[in-house]
C-alpha cells in the first residue's frame, strides 16, 4: 500500500522533473497534470486541484512493504540504538533487492 510522502508524491503541475522513492530509492513514474484531491482533507471537502503524481514502481511488493516499515519504524522509535540496528537491516533488505535474491 503506497505511503504519501514516501512512495507516492505529490507536486504542482511541472514543479519536479522527476523523484526518487524515499522508501527505496527508485526513480518513481510519474502521471503529470492530474486532477484530483491530493489529500484525505481534500477528498473529504471534496477539493480537486491539477498536480503531478510521482509513484515508485515498487509499491505494493511484499519487500518493498517490509521496507516501508522499517523506514516508519526507524523514525517512530525513540532509541538512537535501535533506529541504527533497524538501519542496517534495511541497508540489507535493498541490497539483497538489488541482487536480486
Amino acid at each position: 500500500m503506497a505511503r504519501k510522502g514516501y512512495d507516492i508524491l505529490f507536486a504542482d503541475p511541472g514543479a519536479r522533473p522527476d523523484a526518487d522513492c524515499l522508501v527505496c530509492g527508485a526513480r518513481c513514474r510519474v502521471k503529470r497534470n492530474v486532477y484530483g484531491p491530493t489529500s484525505f482533507l481534500e477528498a473529504m471537502g471534496r477539493k480537486s486541484r491539477r498536480h503531478d503524481v510521482f509513484s515508485c514502481p515498487y509499491s505494493g511488493e511484499e519487500w518493498h512493504e517490509q521496507a516501508l516499515q522499517l523506514v516508519l519504524s526507524i523514525e517512530a522509535t525513540p532509541s538512537p540504538r535501535v533506529a541504527r540496528l533497524m538501519k542496517l537491516d534495511l541497508a540489507d533488505l535493498l541490497r539483497k533487492r538489488k541482487r536480486g535474491k
